[in-house]
């Protein structure tokens, strides 16, 4: 039995995830003012450091903007928000994606995927193709779906980075909480094997030099998942 270590969360961190909460139930609205640092230290019984240090980290996640000498106003987090704002939704949603950030996320993978794929073909470095197999194997001696989520991971990230895209390796990898919350939700339905079966599919192709069955291969599996969004999506 597998036990998880108990990690303390900060005050400046519980201060951020309740307005974080607040702005996604609706509570607070996109253009609100929130009050004073002083006012809202006195009404959450913390400090103005907490506070003052909670709100810059709001900011950075797009969810309010700090306005000089004018005050702190609520944000559309759709506009100035990062990764990271999309992993304070899951949190707020229970850890789940909503349908329409799996639609979203799925389409962008699919053109990143797809890219990666036309170059490392272009590349045909068989003995750089050759250092999947480890990753491969890893696969489907998996014991658990998150585990296995974990190792489909790795194995796209090693495809980036042999693309020689230099930004690819770095957007995959910005995706990472998402990409294993999808594979390991999909893993779940529909077994390890499968999902090492997919895996080894598109690692033949690549080894033949096949890129239309790649890329025809990656098109397919997101179809499959967009079409059961009622499975991953919240």
């Amino acid at each position: 039995m597998g036990f998880n270590k108990i990690v303390a969360v900060s005050m400046t961190e519980l201060f951020v995830q309740q307005i974080e909460n607040m702005i996604l139930s609706g509570e607070l609205a996109i253009g609100e003012q929130l009050p004073p640092a002083r006012e809202l230290s006195v009404k959450m019984g913390v400090s103005r450091t907490v506070i003052s240090a909670g709100l810059v980290e709001l900011e950075k996640l797009g969810f309010v903007e700090i306005r000089t000498r004018q005050g702190v106003f609520v944000c559309d987090y759709r506009r100035k928000g990062s990764l990271e704002t999309l992993i304070a939704i899951m949190r707020y949603n229970g850890g789940a994606m909503r349908k329409n950030e799996v639609k979203s996320l799925l389409e962008t993978r699919d053109a990143m995927e797809c890219l990666c794929l036309r170059l490392v073909c272009e590349k045909n470095d068989v003995a750089e193709l050759e250092k999947l197999s480890p990753i491969l194997d890893s696969i489907r001696d998996a014991r658990n779906a998150d585990e296995a989520a974990e190792r489909v991971f790795s194995f796209h990230h090693e495809l980036a980075i042999m693309s020689g895209n230099v930004l690819l390796p770095l957007l995959y990898y910005s995706f990472k909480t998402q990409g294993e919350y999808l594979w390991s939700l999909y893993c779940k339905r529909s077994g390890v094997k499968k999902l090492y079966e997919i895996k080894l599919a598109l690692f033949s192709a690549l080894m033949n030099k096949d890129i239309d069955s790649a890329i025809e291969q990656t098109h397919q599996i997101m179809d499959v998942t967009k079409n059961d969004l009622g499975f991953y999506g919240a």
